[in-house]
């Protein structure tokens, strides 16, 4: 659904060609300078929450956009049995506060992002 890597300083998602429809965009790329933190998510669709665009099947995926009625707009590619995590972004870039991701090595990926912002 999602490849997530840290190369150069920057974190890039790029996602999967069934997804692209509902995030509007083939990758999303960060800066490691421009991610204040950084979680491990059990669940990362239960962060997806307010208004979105994009795809929900109940309980079991969400794709695209939540805003939050806090006006943070998160972009969800996640999915149900599925660790992940939460990024959060220093400032918004290409019109997203947060990511929330799910991807096979959370934890490993986490690390490797918090590597490259020491």
């Amino acid at each position: 659904m999602i490849r997530a890597e840290i190369r150069d300083g920057v974190l890039g998602a790029a996602f999967a060609p069934w997804t692209r429809p509902f995030v509007r965009r083939a990758e999303m790329r960060v800066p490691a300078a421009a991610i204040r933190e950084m979680r491990l998510e059990s669940d990362p669709q239960a962060l997806a929450t307010g208004m979105h665009a994009g795809l929900l099947v109940s309980g079991f995926i969400k794709v695209g956009t939540w805003t939050g009625l806090d006006g943070v707009r998160r972009l969800v590619c996640a999915r149900r049995d599925s660790p992940g995590v939460r990024i959060v972004l220093a400032e918004r870039i290409d019109n997203v506060d947060e990511l929330v991701l799910s991807v096979p090595d959370a934890a490993g990926l986490q690390a490797r992002v918090m590597g490259a912002n020491a």
